[in-house]
């Protein structure tokens, strides 16, 4: 809008320093947009699951405020959008396992099973998780059942909580 209003000034023949600010301000706007657009594009699938999810877990494992050991087994590599939903559910368990478990360590352990990808997320913290609290884990529930996956969780009241999602590798 700001850029069509410019259009229309300097068809007018109008020239000052209020158009120019105008001007800016469209130049600032659409920088912003393009970051914007960026930072959405990288919310559907971020550039390290470029190098395959192992080295996306790798990363994720890197980066952890808590200590994380990671098992990775698959010998093929996923279809992209289930690649996607393997990372984003393993960062969010890894970041709710940082927020809320109280514990020391989390552990992904990744595999095949029966044409399934198998993701399991555990920490050492004390349980008691509860999907129906208004944590994101209903939320992860939702989005892997987007690729018919499934999300199990057992977290016992004192620990440990683990959480099993299951997708299909195809």
């Amino acid at each position: 809008m700001k850029l069509g209003d410019a259009r229309d000034r300097l068809s007018a023949g109008e020239t000052n320093e209020d158009l120019q600010r105008l001007l800016d301000s469209a130049h600032g706007t659409a920088k912003d947009a393009l970051a914007d657009l960026r930072g959405i594009a990288r919310g559907i699938r971020p550039a390290v699951l470029n190098d395959g999810l192992d080295a996306a877990l790798e990363s994720l494992a890197a980066t952890s405020p808590l200590p994380v050991e990671l098992d990775y087994r698959l010998v093929v590599r996923p279809a992209p959008a289930v690649e996607a939903i393997a990372y984003y559910s393993a960062a969010e368990l890894v970041t709710n396992a940082v927020k809320h478990s109280r514990g020391s360590a989390v552990r992904i352990s990744v595999a095949s099973e029966g044409g399934q990808l198998v993701l399991n997320v555990s920490d050492n913290g004390t349980g008691g998780a509860n999907p129906a609290a208004g944590s994101g884990l209903a939320g992860l529930a939702e989005r892997v059942r987007t690729v018919d996956g499934t999300l199990e969780l057992d977290s016992p009241a004192g620990g440990p909580t683990t959480v099993t999602v299951r997708l299909p590798l195809a």
